[in-house]
């Protein structure tokens, strides 16, 4: 198992308006498992056919492809009107799994469950990501998964839990068996830095990671030299835990 990449890695030069299927040229030849694209980083007017590009570039060197949704599953305890579109997406573009933030998804009703679990995942996984907000405190997030039995998957997001004032090794702890997908960066005086500037022990924080989840880069990198050794660093600790 290699390291993943998220197009937040690129942060600055999307900023500066290059395209996600440019940046992704980037990592051709690089030891990685998959990529995520974001879906705030698409112009609406020339989305589908970047996906497309990004598509058969994700096939062509044998990356899985990820998606992150800039939407919350819930708003105000009512689901997100939008997720047949983007599952029918995922679909047509040979995307492995969309990602979204939970949202406020109010009380769990027998009638809200039966929403949930009425979500089709067969073609394309969903995980729901903790947020940096109330919503996103490991009761909520931990009740949630706890009572959906596994039908959608849960994207742990390593920094977020320093602009709530909790502790992701204690999180960790807390949730490490409902995890399908892992988000990892390392943040000091909440910003992210390079994995070993920042607050958290990382390696210790992944080596707690279910066996086989992927793990993806995802926090600004600045340059090439420095994407290439954050690579080798996460590769290596994989590695040598068997993964």
């Amino acid at each position: 198992m290699k390291v993943s990449i998220n197009t937040a890695v690129f942060l600055d030069e999307m900023n500066a308006g290059h395209s996600q299927y440019d940046v992704l040229q980037q990592l051709i030849g690089k030891p990685i498992d998959n990529v995520e694209v974001r879906g705030e980083f698409f112009k609406d007017e020339s989305r589908e056919a970047e996906l497309d590009k990004i598509s058969d570039l994700a096939v062509k060197n044998g990356w899985g492809l990820y998606y992150s949704i800039p939407e919350t599953l819930f708003n105000d305890g009512e689901l997100n009107s939008n997720l047949d579109h983007y599952i029918a997406m995922a679909k047509k573009y040979g995307i492995r799994n969309l990602k979204i933030s939970l949202g406020d998804y109010g009380a769990l009703t027998s009638d809200s469950l039966k929403l949930i679990n009425e979500i089709p995942t067969n073609d394309v996984t969903i995980s729901v990501e903790n947020e940096p907000n109330a919503h996103g405190e490991v009761p909520r997030i931990f009740n949630f998964l706890d009572s959906i039995d596994g039908h959608l998957g849960y994207t742990f997001d390593s920094g977020n839990w320093y602009w709530i004032d909790q502790d992701p090794q204690a999180a960790m702890d807390q949730l490490q068996s409902f995890i399908t997908i892992f988000h990892l960066k390392n943040i000091k005086d909440q910003d992210t830095t390079m994995l070993d500037d920042g607050d958290t022990d990382w390696q210790k924080l992944t080596n707690k990671v279910p066996h086989r989840v992927p793990v993806f880069l995802e926090y600004n990198i600045p340059t090439a030299q420095q994407l290439d050794s954050e690579i080798a660093k996460v590769n290596q600790l994989l590695q040598s835990t068997g993964d």
